[in-house]
């Protein structure tokens, strides 16, 4: 099926906008090789296919993710975006250091 990606896009952004993410480090359809950051996560469009994945250290690939239906693929982002957000306040937390700073973890 043919998917509008600016419609899908619009759709994810507003739900981060909701949830109060728009501090972390996400990429949504940028191209796979632009703007790459650590510990970033990233949704990208490949052929028929949605990939959710996040870079780790040096921006390398961490768990990749395939969906054919993009509510699916929005659904994992959020997701990974919530368990990012539980682990580095955990960290934060047991006086570990955090992937990266940020105002939804640090205190």
């Amino acid at each position: 099926m043919n998917y509008d990606i600016n419609e899908v896009k619009a759709l994810l952004e507003d739900d981060i906008h909701l949830l109060g993410y728009e501090a972390l480090r996400y990429s949504i359809f940028k191209g796979a090789e632009n703007n790459r950051e650590e510990y970033q996560l990233r949704m990208e469009k490949n052929g028929d296919y949605f990939e959710v994945y996040m870079t780790a250290d040096r921006a390398s690939v961490m768990g990749k993710y395939t969906f054919e239906n993009p509510f699916e693929a929005m659904d994992q982002f959020l997701n990974i975006m919530q368990s990012r957000i539980l682990t580095n306040r955990r960290r934060v937390r047991d006086g570990e250091p955090p992937e990266y700073s940020c105002s939804l973890w640090d205190k």
